[in-house]
């Protein structure tokens, strides 16, 4: 309670200084800083002072148009994916994902139905120009649940110098016979000065994909998505009015879904489907089909004096249905109907160096009835506010920052649950009402700082508090997760997660090497994990299903993270990057299950073009991931699969018809060799293989 009230005060002294007001003088709006040291010039953002920062360049971007966000964002140094099959997967950083991991789309964050493993983010990647991860504990900026990283998602400004312009992108691929399309299209009102507007919508279809030597049954994807933007700047005021939809459909692999205690060890010991499938186009049951839609109005202000406001208020609607293939009712009734409402408000002061702001969140989560089975979890209503303030200070060739944050939670549960120590005459499982209330509340805090040895060598080093309360599937889940194909087992007794993290990031900027080093290191207590139960499996009328039960014990993460680029002979580059992490239990004294293997990505490239024409390029690239050695016998179904090694090729041509004109035509061919192979971090991996050889052709038209 002491550190407590004195962390109080110091957010009280902080907005009493940030009130006093600062001599006038303009600031850009959209917060680009230029502090000049002697030999050393920075540019950035406010807020990456001690944060590791990474983003994809503008040719990762282009080159991952069609991909999941998270098979994106494995382009940077630390990020990996975990997930389900090759259609499935959510971003992994330093080793934690899912609940730990904060994404803000378009500066609202992302709330979905993101606690199962094969619940992706439903974003729509094409939206996005940049794509950036902010590692570390970052829970007093971006508030709780940010335990292990932050991923940005942003559109450029829309330009109001032209009436319109646009882009259309074709992607075809070889794997799925499928492909995607997306157009964009963005202007100026002429008659309005200051207004802007921009229209985008894009479409996927997949079908079965294939490993190395089979089909994987029912893997399909269907999706189309759309967004639209209205931005108006007068002055000092800028208004933006975003709206986007993100639906798919998509198939679960039928072998994940088994009958008998002894018809699941026998597919995990044969490791690959008994059945023999053909490609096909149609997505039956199991499958999803979800939808997400996103509102968001914001207002920025910039006063006279140094000062801005800014408001901004989200509303999401995620609504998720999940078909199995049924006993009793027909396969087109859902076995989970959720809606999932959030409402989110934010209001920022800054002014100087200085921020302060309070933050609300308001969930309503519904199970839609007539499903005809008891749902995963519960309905809930959730409340939750924060408070927070963050200060700079620039000395020289120091830079630091410190910050504070206060959060609270409240949650109220209501739902049907199983009685297991009461059977009924007739066999069957009784059940009651379980109602439950909880509040959860934390401070959160951050230190960092800066400093610049020469014009090419940067220290960052930041110590970060977050914290997250549990989430309602691990404290309340007691059934079937569909979409995983496992049976998951809460635990009401739960406390929050409590991650301190400390990182530090070494940054070469030289005229031909660049390169960044993350060394981290983070102890969380009570971290919060499905463990697997290989003694266990859960029998239902739905089938037979590995049983993961959740559990909390201390936990201590470390790793480092490489990236290098260096260039020669100026049209040749060499691209590195490296990951390790590893992680134990603290309590029990061994390793926790689902940690990213040691993984190795570089590439060859040649621009023979020179800097005139980036965009045209060949490349060679070789990905190897280690097989995962901090592994004990018997905490898991089976143990963790090989290593595996992986090249792809990528040819790029880039074609300028006019100054605002260009095609950009690229063919790529992803495992070159068809490699069979498994990966630690795919739950598919008891029963199949990922996918094989796979050759892209992407074509984009600049207008």
């Amino acid at each position: 309670m002491q550190y407590k009230c004195l962390a109080l005060l110091w957010v009280l002294w902080f907005f009493v200084g940030l009130c006093k007001g600062q001599q006038e003088h303009s600031v850009p709006a959209k917060e680009q800083d230029s502090i000049h040291l002697q030999d050393v010039e920075v540019i950035g953002r406010r807020g990456e002072i001690s944060h590791s920062v990474h983003r994809l360049s503008a040719q990762e971007v282009q080159g991952n148009k069609g991909k999941t966000l998270a098979e994106s964002l494995t382009d940077i140094s630390g990020v990996s994916t975990i997930g389900m099959g090759s259609s499935i997967a959510k971003p992994v950083i330093n080793g934690l994902h899912s609940n730990r991991i904060l994404i803000l789309n378009n500066g609202v964050r992302q709330e979905g139905q993101q606690w199962g493993i094969e619940h992706a983010p439903e974003i729509d990647p094409f939206t996005a120009d940049q794509l950036e991860v902010v590692k570390g504990a970052q829970g007093v900026r971006y508030g709780a649940d940010a335990l292990g990283g932050v991923v940005l998602i942003s559109a450029n400004d829309i330009d109001l110098d032209r009436e319109w312009k646009g882009n259309i992108d074709l992607i075809g691929q070889s794997n799925g016979r499928g492909g995607a399309i997306n157009a964009l299209m963005e202007g100026a009102v002429k008659t309005l000065p200051g207004l802007g507007w921009r229209i985008q919508a894009s479409g996927k279809k997949l079908g079965n994909y294939k490993s190395a030597d089979y089909f994987l049954g029912n893997t399909g994807v269907d999706e189309f998505n759309y967004a639209g933007t209205l931005q108006y700047r007068k002055e000092s005021n800028q208004l933006e009015l975003y709206f986007s939809h993100f639906g798919t459909q998509l198939g679960i692999f039928r072998g994940a879904h088994i009958g008998t205690v002894e018809d699941i060890q026998a597919r995990i010991d044969y490791g690959r489907p008994f059945e023999s499938y053909d490609f096909s186009y149609q997505i039956e049951a199991p499958r999803q089909k979800v939808t997400h839609d996103l509102v968001k109005a914001s207002w920025e202000h910039q006063f006279r004096t140094n000062r801005r406001l800014e408001i901004q208020y989200g509303l999401q609607r995620n609504h998720r249905l999940e078909y199995d293939l049924r006993r009793v009712e027909a396969d087109d009734v859902p076995m989970a109907d959720m809606v999932l409402t959030t409402q989110s408000l934010d209001v920022v002061m800054k002014q100087g160096n200085s921020s302060i702001g309070v933050q609300s969140l308001i969930q309503v989560n519904n199970n839609t009835p007539g499903t005809g089975t008891t749902p995963i979890i519960p309905n809930f209503d959730s409340y939750t506010a924060g408070i927070f303030a963050v200060h700079e200070f620039h000395i020289d060739r120091w830079h630091a920052e410190l910050g504070a944050r206060y959060d609270f939670k409240y949650l109220d549960i209501a739902g049907y649950r199983y009685r297991r120590d009461a059977v009924n005459e007739n066999g069957t499982i009784e059940q009651y009402l379980l109602t439950d209330t909880r509040r959860f509340h934390n401070m959160s805090g951050t230190a960092g700082i800066l400093y610049h040895f020469s014009p090419q060598l940067s220290w960052k080093s930041n110590i970060g508090l977050a914290w997250r309360a549990p989430s309602v599937n691990e404290l309340y889940s007691d059934g079937v997760h569909h979409g995983s194909a496992t049976y998951e087992l809460g635990n009401p007794d739960l406390r929050s997660e409590k991650g301190l993290k400390w990182i530090n990031a070494f940054i070469w900027s030289g005229e031909r090497l660049q390169t960044t080093v993350d060394v981290y290191a983070q102890m969380l207590y009570d971290y919060i994990y499905a463990q697997p139960n290989p003694d266990a499996v859960r029998q239902t009328i739905r089938g037979t299903f590995p049983l993961f039960a959740y559990q909390q014990h201390d936990a201590f993460f470390y790793g480092t993270d490489l990236r290098l680029r260096y260039a020669f002979l100026n049209t040749f580059h060499y691209d590195v990057s490296a990951s390790i992490v590893r992680a134990r239990n603290v309590a029990l004294g061994s390793y926790l299950p689902y940690i990213p293997a040691a993984r190795l990505q570089h590439a060859f490239s040649w621009a023979y073009f020179g800097k005139s024409q980036p965009e045209s390029y060949l490349k060679f690239a070789h990905r190897f991931v280690a097989k995962q050695t901090q592994y004990e016998d018997g905490m898991d179904y089976v143990a963790p699969p090989p290593a595996y090694h992986l090249f792809d090729v990528v040819a790029s041509k880039q074609i300028k018809r006019r100054t605002d004109t260009s095609w950009n035509v690229s063919l790529s061919v992803e495992n070159l060799f068809n490699r069979s192979y498994k990966d630690y971090m795919d739950r598919f991996r008891y029963f199949a293989h990922q996918m094989g050889r796979n050759m892209n052709l992407k074509i984009s038209y600049q207008f």
